[in-house]
């Protein structure tokens, strides 16, 4: 753990490193400081360049991201108990972290069946509405790191290839919110939106997780332009409380 953290405190001011360099900066072998960094990148913590160097990579970022401005649970719940009142149905606020979004907030559907995740759990971003949301606001860069590794298959209706992804990530873009259909779990769907701060970022997501049965019956393009206002909303008061 000590050598990890030295790995990346040296990376920290630098733009990018070799292994080679690494290790004289650690003061260890070559072949110690590559399988470390390799561990890394394995996490998301670091990025391996075409050059082979290795610079901080986007899991990493979003754990730092995480960790500062306000509450936003607190600033964003009576919000989420908008949401939860008007569709009576599961919110969630998540945000994203390297290729998983992790949920910050629940509020549960007064509904016998409902959909639940539990606080601090991580789901796969490509295959849930809020993940999705968000990865489409990511820089191309980011988003090339994401897709560098194969997207994980969990049931037939995942979008695994690269290619369509991108595309359904610029739908996406356009119209301000995601739609899954079992994409992760077979019997549970969504709609989410991306929270945009000034410079674009995608801060959080809010959405509506509904059971796929009752997803059906929904207008999602009514409930997805519910979704889109109310994280203009929830931007402005996190700007404010910023």
């Amino acid at each position: 753990m000590d050598r990890a953290v030295s790995m990346i405190e040296a990376l920290a001011p630098n733009d990018r490193l070799s292994a080679t360099q690494l290790s004289e900066l650690l003061e260890t072998g070559k072949a110690t400081a590559f399988r470390l960094a390799r561990t890394l990148v394995a996490r998301g913590w670091l990025v391996q360049n075409d050059d082979r160097s290795y610079q901080l990579g986007p899991g990493l970022l979003g754990l730092a991201g995480g960790s500062a401005g306000p509450d936003l649970g607190a600033e964003l719940r009576p919000l989420l108990a908008d949401l939860r009142d008007r569709t009576g149905e599961t919110i969630h606020l998540t945000r994203l972290d390297g290729r998983h979004v992790v949920y910050l907030e629940q509020l549960m559907s007064p509904q016998s069946v409902l959909s639940v995740a539990m606080i601090g759990s991580r789901s796969p971003a490509h295959c849930v509405s809020p993940g999705l949301a968000q990865l489409a606001h990511l820089s191309p860069e980011r988003l090339a790191w994401v897709l560098s590794a194969p997207p994980e298959r969990f049931t037939e209706n995942t979008l695994t290839d690269p290619a369509l992804l991108r595309e359904e990530l610029a739908r996406v873009r356009d119209r301000g919110y995601a739609i899954n259909v079992g994409g992760y779990r077979p019997d549970v769907g969504g709609v989410g939106s991306a929270v945009i701060d000034v410079e674009g970022n995608a801060i959080a997501g809010l959405s509506v997780c509904v059971p796929v049965y009752r997803l059906h019956r929904l207008d999602v393009h009514d409930l997805g332009e519910l979704l889109r206002a109310t994280a203009v909303d929830a931007a402005r008061r996190v700007e404010l409380a910023g």
